[in-house]
């Protein structure tokens, strides 16, 4: 077992999880093409493996960043830098935020 895992282990004793994402789960997986109500089992397993991602990636972008409780998003950015389509929807994502705060202070 490496020290991620160990951390990522650590991480997920300490946070329980409590359906976080389930609703929007759910609507996702009907506007994918599942049922209208899919199983609670399918949401639960689908949510177990998001929460998963997403602490992973959060326990490496804090190994990388070497800050002391300080990630930035660069540090995302190196993490996700070999999955192409995840890092073009983050840098996405982060152009249309620009967008929104330029058009805030005009109005």
């Amino acid at each position: 077992m490496s020290i991620m895992d160990e951390q990522v282990e650590t991480t997920n004793k300490q946070f329980p999880r409590h359906k976080l994402f389930s609703r929007e789960l759910a609507l996702l997986m009907y506007g994918f093409g599942d049922s209208i109500s899919p199983l609670p089992e399918s949401v639960d397993v689908l949510e177990d493996i998001l929460v998963d991602f997403i602490n992973s990636t959060c326990v490496q972008a804090a190994t990388i960043s070497g800050r002391k409780n300080k990630i930035q998003v660069e540090d995302f950015k190196f993490v996700l830098r070999k999955d192409p389509k995840k890092l073009a929807r983050v840098e996405e994502l982060l152009a249309m935020n620009k967008e929104i705060e330029v058009a805030r202070t005009l109005f």
